[in-house]
């Protein structure tokens, strides 16, 4: 059974709250090995930053499971000074959050945001219910953030509309909001950030705002998003294409040294991560 007496994880609902009080935003980094995770958290330590690592179903499947995850990043942070907090990334079933509750994540998403709004709302009501034993910040995400990342359900882009963010929070008591404007799993922006859209939702809903598909948005979009409410940013596609490139680049020169090619994988990830950790949070 769970138990928080034994966990080094940080609190995320404090971090996140923290960070939309004083107008700054915590990175989700979206990993799938042990060389991302400790990539993650030396750029954590670099950069002074708190940051939450973030599994969806693909990294699950990769790292071997979400107990294994777990043990993985718990281990990691122990031997850190950083605050690390650990999410799951786009679950779109009960059992799902169940089962990394049970192993030891500091928070979860549960997405129905392909679905219609009643059936959506109904699904976060009955998420809520299920976490609420656990004292976890639940997360959810309205409107479609589409494109392409493994792990994450793909479909039409809808952008989220406020009036129904304000009745969908109402509803589910959801902690944090992840909104769709404009911003796309994957790729870059769908005609980039909708900043009038955002606004609006700042000033519908009073909770923390997510956004999704950072990697393909510009420094200068996200420091608008961040002055407009939100809170926490997630990267997977800049983080994998830099582990994917630090192997490569590796094994160009020494063919068949996989070690130092998870080493160099490690390297590339925490040289970008640094940027991005620094660039959301305010000093």
């Amino acid at each position: 059974m769970w138990d928080t007496a034994h966990m080094p994880l940080a609190d995320p609902r404090a971090i996140i709250a923290q960070a939309h009080d004083q107008g700054s935003a915590v990175i989700g980094a979206n990993v799938s090995s042990i060389q991302m995770v400790r990539g993650v958290v030396r750029a954590a330590e670099t950069a002074n930053r708190p940051v939450l690592i973030q599994f969806n179903r693909s990294g699950l499947s990769l790292i071997g499971g979400t107990s294994v995850a777990a043990l993985i990043v718990r281990s990691i942070a122990t031997e850190s000074e950083a605050e690390i907090a650990l999410h799951l990334d786009h679950a779109d079933t009960l059992d799902e959050l169940a089962e990394a509750i049970n192993a030891g994540f500091s928070s979860v998403m549960i997405d129905g945001s392909t679905l219609p709004f009643n059936q959506h709302l109904t699904l976060a009501q009955s998420a809520r219910g299920l976490v609420s034993w656990s004292n976890l910040p639940l997360e959810a995400e309205l409107g479609h953030v589409a494109g392409n990342e493994a792990g994450v359900t793909i479909g039409e882009a809808s952008w989220t509309d406020p009036d129904e963010a304000a009745r969908f929070v109402s509803a589910t008591g959801v902690d944090w909001l992840a909104v769709a404007v404009g911003n796309t799993h994957g790729g870059p922006a769908v005609g980039g950030l909708q900043v009038e859209r955002l606004r609006a939702l700042r000033e519908s809903v009073s909770v923390p705002l997510v956004l999704h598909g950072a990697s393909g948005l510009s420094g200068q979009e996200l420091g608008q998003a961040v002055e407009l409410g939100v809170a926490k940013i997630n990267v997977g596609t800049a983080l994998h294409q830099a582990a994917a490139s630090g192997m490569a680049a590796w094994l160009q020169d020494r063919p068949g040294d996989l070690r130092g090619a998870f080493n160099a994988a490690e390297q590339s990830v925490c040289e970008a991560a640094v940027p991005l950790l620094t660039a959301v949070w305010a000093s």
